[in-house]
């Protein structure tokens, strides 16, 4: 009993010797001033390794560890599963709320939230965005269709058939800008990603498609070049004032606004525009978002916050990241946070049922029993 005593005392001293970073480690955001572990973080990325959304999230560890005060390690966990969806929801419900655990979403993360799906059980208003990235993307057709760009859409005599994934990924955003043109085209959707849905291109399965900046750039542009592609717009990116622009990628590429209004005489107006306008926001102008929990510790937080706005302005951190970011600048924290604001306002009820009427009656799916 006394050998025993003696060693009971002695762990009680040892506990309260170690450093403040080792007991915190444990430390919930009900404690929340009782410090912030900046030896490790952890990165949770919901989609399996070797992917855009994890090539981003293994990027971005370095850099921003080395703007957050003692430079921590920030170790990547992927939990891939239910599109994303798994992961997510996996990261709000089971990982420490303390300020050490952050997480790296994307399109298909933020789609099932803004259409309210019941398998979603995270909220925008449970995290808090601290690095975000755009990305763009060009939709082009078959050579074959014997049209210069998308202001000769209407002179197409044959079906176009298009190549795609799933009506509640990324492609929803194409599919939808097809709905606002008015462009009568058959989906036939099921491929493993975009670059199977490429090959299906090559091979004449179809002869309208998408690709994102970086696929469109390296495998598209030569198929211009030779005469076996052409471009007709780019799906744009969404300004601070909530408008469509031209992407500062291929300012040379209409959007899809310049070509309704070449097509139609008037500017793009109504609730298909209007669901158009909030998808591409959700989709590419806010593309990868890191987040951490909105529960976590103020101090937490802040040293965050603060780390992402100074990454932003580091030169050689732009300079490296040109390939990674496909030469998109990140956004401060404060220009994220703003942006995100004003998505979840501009989302309502109509934009929501459009959405489910269109994926149930163009393409068979229905929305609200995912």
């Amino acid at each position: 009993m006394y050998a025993l005593t003696l060693l009971l005392i002695l762990n009680l001293f040892i506990a309260g010797c170690q450093p403040l970073s080792f007991v915190s480690s444990n430390v919930t955001s009900g404690e929340e001033e009782q410090g912030y572990n900046e030896d490790l973080l952890t990165m949770v990325v919901p989609y399996d390794s070797g992917g855009g959304t994890d090539v981003f999230a293994r990027f971005m560890t370095k850099p921003l560890s080395n703007h957050i005060e003692n430079q921590p390690s920030i170790q990547v966990e992927n939990v891939p599963g239910g599109g994303s969806i798994t992961g997510t929801n996996a990261y709000v419900n089971s990982y420490d709320k303390d300020g050490t655990n952050l997480v790296t979403t994307s399109a298909s993360t933020h789609i099932p939230y803004l259409l309210d799906q019941s398998s979603v059980q995270y909220s925008f208003d449970e995290l808090t965005p601290l690095v975000g990235a755009p990305t763009g993307g060009v939709v082009y057709g078959s050579a074959d269709l014997n049209i210069k760009d998308g202001f000769d859409l209407d002179q197409v005599k044959e079906k176009l058939f298009y190549a795609g994934m799933s009506p509640t990924g990324l492609d929803l955003t194409t599919l939808i800008s097809f709905e606002v043109l008015e462009i009568d085209t058959k989906a036939v959707l099921g491929y493993e990603g975009r670059g199977p849905a490429r090959v299906a291109f090559e091979q004449g399965e179809s002869n309208i498609d998408f690709q994102t900046t970086t696929a469109y750039k390296q495998n598209i542009e030569p198929k211009v070049k030779d005469g076996k592609a052409v471009p007709l717009y780019s799906l744009g990116q969404i300004d601070e004032n909530g408008e469509v622009v031209r992407d500062p990628q291929f300012p040379d590429l209409p959007t899809v606004k310049e070509v309704y209004k070449e097509l139609h005489g008037v500017e793009p107006k109504g609730q298909a525009w209007e669901t158009y306008k909030h998808f591409l926001n959700a989709t590419y102008t806010l593309q990868k978002v890191i987040w951490v929990h909105e529960s976590a510790p103020e101090s937490a937080k802040e040293e965050l916050k603060k780390a992402a706005n100074t990454l932003v302005k580091d030169e050689k951190f732009n300079q490296e990241a040109s390939v990674i970011l496909e030469d998109y600048e990140i956004y401060s924290q404060a220009e994220l946070e703003n942006r995100i604001d004003n998505l979840e306002k501009n989302m309502n009820e109509d934009t929501i049922n459009w959405v489910y009427e269109f994926l149930l009656n163009e393409h068979g799916v229905d929305g609200r029993k995912l």
